[in-house]
């Protein structure tokens, strides 16, 4: 070495220890040298690595499996450099700087040239957001460098940061960002240093950015954080109270932590006290203060940042205020079109932003749904932000848009249905083209459009009360296929009393009919005959012949299930008459399946056989599959009655298949049953344990109590007479029965 050969020529002398530890370090290119440069320029450099971190919170339940991973980014288990960008997202309070911050601490030793802290109150009450170069300008003096000395530009300002991270092992939490924007300027940090970030808003186009998606909590562990809050022996004195309560919190941390404040103010209050109030829809939000700390003020945040952003965050707040507007468990772009009056492609682009707000989460391809607190503001949003006109006007159109497609979905899956009447709208229903596309739709949509058509009967606005029993009707055929008795038995008891306020008699027919249908359907057939009869009359009074033979029909299979076979007949008759005036080819093939049934019980075999015959050849010639399954089914019974199960069986598997394309989920639950028999008396009691179990399972589909009864009951003959083979479990496998 140079030096040490000066040392030695001129003063005799050798490096001393400081020297030779100086010159170590420079071979190692230790990052101490930096700091001593920094001195030497005039920088100040801390007295020791900057310890930021807030204090973890004291507590924090669950959240295991998410901390493990963060703790797997930032301290990689190989020693090897963590990821550079971390972000937690996830919906307003659900606990994301609480984790991060625990998860900033868990990993603090792989950090040892520090750990920085800067809220960027993105969401904070009352504070202005901070700007990129005054982060830039906190972190710099953080790391020592002298306020003056900090630029004033934001990418000089960044540059310098990189440049004094060089060589640093450096975690910096940005806690509360408003969204990539705010923090792009403080990544692309040399390796070796991390950046964590906590915001509302998605960080998943952030350039080396992991992230991990914070949702609500699980049951178990909602209701330990309200004992650990409120004491546990408190919240141990109603297990089922406290299970409702973090339920109604929507499983969010900030909820339950308010709601044990609330509980902390009250000692008073049991937990079944406040959920009873929480229960209060309309008061809910109110419930969930305490101090200045509020759910409501934690949404408001979130929905005034978008109405004051750019042309899409502003559509998404008018979607947010619109979407209250209906209560429905999920969304549809289609259906967000309606409410807005905008174009598909608008309301996609509208929940998409929501969803990256977490202000809404996405629940499948196409498909949104709200948390249950924030469906609750946005009502509050729709009542404060809308007037009474662009309500109403929404909320038809959402109507409109539900009926039209539940009728036209309706009509792809099965032509020969007839719908009932239907008011004329501007709303043109979803293109759907093949019997798949229909059934999917209405099985996805069934509950959003019961609900949204009962939650319209409810109006004092007798437009949309009218046009919510509309919606109704646009669902018989849904309903009555997948065995829906409850909701049509409500359905139509709300459109009763729309068509008796409002003096609608088209309504009030509508209504009496399709209540009788769930009546009967529900056991309740002297009740039914009522309200058929009333349906009767008025579409008599109402000169509507169509409606009159269609009433007739529907009467001939209340007095069916009365046993009252011959008034039956009688009205079938009657029925086919008029089909044949008005050219109704369905009425005349509903008419002969009423009389087959009545001559059938009247011990006419031969007249049923004939009459079977004949509804069988016209509804094979129209392609109805829905007449056709029901004489298949009838003409299996008739070859059981002679005693002849192998053809029965051979009609039974006709007749299932022609029910599961139409998704008729009554015809096929009994067809189910009845192979099920049919097997049992051919002597095959593992097909015929088989179909029964299968019965059962199309029945709890349908929810329908009497196909429980008819699958139960075969079942309970098949095990009393084939014993053995229950114990032996000796079931042939389902593929080989529905292949």
């Amino acid at each position: 070495m140079d030096i040490k050969r000066l040392l030695a020529e001129r003063l005799g002398v050798d490096p001393g220890t400081a020297l030779r530890e100086r010159y170590e370090l420079i071979l190692r290119a230790d990052p101490s040298l930096a700091r001593v440069q920094d001195r030497a320029s005039g920088a100040k450099a801390p007295a020791r690595p900057p310890r930021q971190l807030p204090r973890a919170a004291s507590v924090l339940v669950g959240r295991a499996e998410e901390l493990v991973r963060l703790r797997s980014l930032l301290s990689p288990w190989d020693g090897g450099p963590p990821q550079a960008v971390v972000a937690i997202t996830g919906a307003p309070g659900a606990g994301k700087s609480a984790l991060a911050v625990r998860a900033a601490h868990a990993s603090s030793s792989a950090f040892p040239d520090g750990q920085l802290y800067v809220n960027l109150q993105g969401a904070t009450p009352g504070g202005e957001r901070l700007k990129p170069i005054d982060v830039l300008g906190r972190l710099l003096r953080a790391l020592g460098l002298p306020g003056g000395a900090v630029p004033s530009e934001e990418d000089e300002a960044a540059a310098v940061l990189r440049d004094r991270l060089e060589g640093r092992r450096t975690l910096i939490l940005l806690d509360d960002a408003a969204g990539p924007e705010q923090v792009r300027a403080l990544l692309g940090l040399p390796s070796g240093n991390a950046v964590l970030i906590t915001s509302r808003e998605s960080h998943a186009e952030t350039d080396d950015c992991v992230q991990l998606v914070l949702g609500r909590l699980l049951r178990s562990e909602a209701v330990t954080v309200l004992a650990k809050l409120v004491g546990a022996e408190r919240i141990a004195a109603d297990p089922a109270a406290a299970d409702r309560l973090a339920h109604l919190c929507d499983l969010l941390p900030l909820s339950l932590r308010l709601a044990a404040a609330r509980l902390a103010e009250r000692p008073d209050w049991t937990a079944r006290d406040l959920g009873t109030r929480l229960e209060d829809r309309r008061r809910t939000l109110h419930e969930l203060e305490s101090g200045r700390r509020a759910v409501r003020s934690s949404l408001e945040l979130s929905y005034e940042g978008l109405a004051h952003g750019g042309e899409l965050d502003r559509l998404a707040a008018r979607t947010m205020c619109h979407l209250g507007v209906l209560h429905v468990a999920s969304l549809t772009p289609e259906l967000v079109s309606a409410l807005l009056r905008e174009p598909v492609d608008a309301a996609e682009r509208a929940l998409g932003r929501l969803a990256r707000a977490h202000l809404l989460e996405i629940s499948g391809p196409g498909r949104y749904r709200l948390h249950d607190l924030v469906r609750l503001f946005t009502i509050e949003l729709a009542d404060a932000r809308l007037l009474p006109e662009a309500r109403k006007d929404a909320l038809m159109s959402a109507l409109g848009f539900y009926g039209a497609t539940a009728r036209h979905a309706s009509t792809v899956l099965d032509p020969h249905r007839v719908q009932l009447p239907w008011p004329a709208v501007p709303q043109r229903p979803l293109a759907l083209t093949s019997a798949d596309e229909a059934r999917d739709w209405l099985e996805e949509e069934l509950p959003d459009v019961v609900a949204t058509a009962a939650q319209a009967m409810q109006s004092e606005d007798d437009d949309v009360a009218r046009l919510g029993a509309y919606v109704g009707f646009s669902l018989m055929w849904q309903l009555t296929r997948g065995a829906h008795r409850h909701e049509q038995r409500d359905l139509n008891s709300q459109a009763l009393a729309v068509g008796e306020r409002t003096g609608d008699q088209e309504i009030l027919s509508l209504a009496h009919g399709q209540f009788a249908h769930a009546l009967v359907n529900l056991g309740r057939e002297t009740e039914a005959l009522l309200h058929q009869r009333a349906e009767l009359e008025l579409r008599r009074a109402l000169r509507d012949r169509f409606g009159e033979m269609r009433a007739l029909g529907n009467l001939g299979v209340v007095l069916l299930k009365l046993e009252r076979y011959a008034e039956a007949r009688e009205g079938a008759e009657a029925q086919r008459a008029i089909a044949r005036e008005i050219g109704s080819e369905v009425g005349e093939r509903h008419s002969l399946l009423i009389r087959v049934v009545a001559c059938r019980e009247l011990g006419d075999l031969t007249a049923a056989m004939s009459l079977l015959g004949e509804v069988l050849a016209l509804a094979q010639a129209a392609g109805d599959r829905y007449h056709e399954s029901e004489g298949l089914a009838l003409l299996s019974e008739l070859c059981l009655d002679r005693g002849d199960p192998r053809t029965a069986k051979s009609y039974l598997e006709r007749g299932l298949r022609l029910a599961r394309e139409i998704g008729y989920r009554v015809s096929e639950c009994e067809s189910l049953a009845m192979l099920a028999r049919v097997h049992r008396l051919l002597n095959e009691p593992a097909r015929a344990l088989a179909y029964a179990r299968e019965a059962l399972a199309a029945r709890q589909r349908s929810a329908d109590e009497n196909l429980s009864r008819l699958a139960e009951d075969e079942l309970r003959v098949i095990e009393t007479a084939f014993p053995e083979l229950i114990a032996t479990r000796e079931v042939p496998p389902r593929a080989a029965l529905t292949g």
